[in-house]
């Protein structure tokens, strides 16, 4: 049964032996591997993660090649989900865990943060070619144009300073946690990445928070409790928030400009238009997160 379609396809597989989850690739073995080199530190260490199976004729680590696709499979997983409170608990230190297993000592963000962080010439750009364009959302992006670069102004300075760089999960989000009869477990590893811990400790907390701050604080400080340090970034702890929000309302505004084709999950024109829309209404309030 087909579970998922995405950049990677995921199906249901049913056996005289069992469950299967299965995840099919087009490519990707050698990110990959290092991906699942970072599985099996993380479940040497005790974290709740999917159980592989190993196939009989790897192609790497513990994914096989057929055909043109490589695929690998692990046990499916279910069981009773848990209250929210024990789930935030959870997370909390499920995410201090991760941070641990590999610390790096270099300070500054990785590049793929900077994406959302644009010159004022380029949003002067973007916004003269849409009042050209008679875009429906080109007054907004002129109105809140200040408030844009402030906050771009800000990320900049996070991204030369920031001094608690480790290698993450790098997705973590509701749908990526799933319930065994043993309590969660983080699945879909394919994003492992470099971040601030503290920072994307704030970003996943602000996300499964779901706008309610009681929330977010519980995963906070359950963070906090297991040992991590949320000190350094001051007023600008949800900065990632910001960058999210930026980096997802460029790639809109990219594709509505015609400068990069638009990406499956944005929809047709008129969808995407109402998207930079929205996103330009919002970044007020998610520019400045409070709990």
């Amino acid at each position: 049964m087909h579970v998922r379609r995405g950049d990677a396809d995921a199906w249901r597989l049913e056996t005289s032996s069992g469950s299967y989850f299965v995840k099919g690739y087009l490519q990707g073995g050698e990110p990959l591997a290092r991906v699942m080199e970072f599985e099996d530190q993380a479940r040497a260490a005790g974290i709740a993660t999917p159980e592989p199976v190993r196939p009989i004729d790897p192609h790497v680590g513990w994914l096989t090649r057929l055909g043109d696709r490589l695929f690998r499979v692990y046990r499916w997983i279910s069981g009773p989900q848990p209250p929210e409170h024990e789930v935030s608990a959870w997370l909390g230190r499920t995410m201090l865990q991760v941070h641990r297993l590999q610390p790096l000592p270099q300070p500054g963000l990785p590049q793929w943060w900077r994406g959302a962080i644009r010159p004022p010439a380029t949003w002067e750009s973007w916004y003269a070619d849409a009042k050209d364009r008679d875009l429906p959302w080109a007054s907004l992006l002129r109105d809140t144009t200040p408030e844009i670069l402030a906050a771009t102004e800000r990320l900049a300075a996070l991204c030369e300073v920031a001094p608690d760089i480790v290698t993450t999960h790098g997705d973590f989000k509701p749908h990526n946690l799933v319930w065994s009869a043993a309590g969660p477990v983080l699945v879909d590893w394919d994003s492992v990445r470099t971040d601030s811990a503290a920072l994307e400790a704030a970003r996943v907390a602000y996300l499964f928070g779901a706008g309610q701050p009681e929330r977010v604080s519980r995963i906070l400080t359950a963070y906090v409790e297991a040992g991590g340090n949320l000190e350094w970034p001051g007023p600008d702890l949800f900065a990632s928030v910001t960058r999210n929000h930026l980096q997802v309302l460029t790639d809109l505004i990219r594709a509505s400009l015609g400068e990069t084709t638009a990406a499956r999950w944005m929809g047709d024109p008129a969808t995407i238009n109402t998207a930079v829309g929205n996103h330009l209404r919002d970044l007020p309030e998610s520019a400045v997160p409070t709990l």
